[in-house]
């Protein structure tokens, strides 16, 4: 059984074709938690992550469906992807921070704080990471919210969830 596929088979029965992995916001659940909150709120509305989150090579695409997740790996949301870029890191403008939703909501900040999020996950992940990389620009949106898990249920731990930057 497949926790987050019979989610998105409940809310949209027959439409496996669109069916994508649970995302989760940043590297740990305080990252995860606000994350989603700020996702769940309609502030953040993007996010990014580094092409080598996708060994497979399958990346996100327009109208894809994912499990939002809290910092807790309990499923929150369903959203779905609205676009999906490359973009060279140095070129995120102030418009795609502001949707970013995080901060200052400006290049600047972005900037900075995702500068250092890139180069700790790439140290992480055995990864060189430069400002001239392209990353996966996605832009979501919130189509389901989930009722939480009651509390006799243990929330799904999967690592081959999808996560992003800050």
């Amino acid at each position: 059984m497949d926790l987050h596929h019979d989610i998105l088979e409940a809310a949209f029965p027959g439409e496996q074709a669109r069916y994508y992995l649970p995302i989760s916001i940043g590297g740990h659940a305080e990252l995860a938690d606000q994350g989603a909150a700020l996702i769940l709120s309609g502030v953040k509305t993007a996010t990014s992550s580094p092409y080598w989150d996708y060994p497979d090579g399958r990346i996100p695409f327009v109208g894809a469906l994912s499990v939002l997740l809290n910092g807790r790996g309990e499923p929150v949301a369903i959203v779905q992807t609205i676009s999906v870029e490359p973009v060279r890191f140095a070129d995120v403008t102030d418009t795609m921070a502001w949707v970013y939703g995080e901060g200052e909501r400006t290049r600047a900040w972005w900037l900075q704080a995702n500068r250092a999020w890139y180069r700790d996950k790439a140290a992480r992940d055995g990864q060189v990471f430069s400002e001239d990389d392209p990353i996966l620009w996605e832009t979501i949106e919130v189509v389901r919210r989930l009722a939480p898990a009651p509390a006799s249920v243990q929330p799904l731990q999967d690592p081959g969830g999808k996560s992003d930057g800050v």
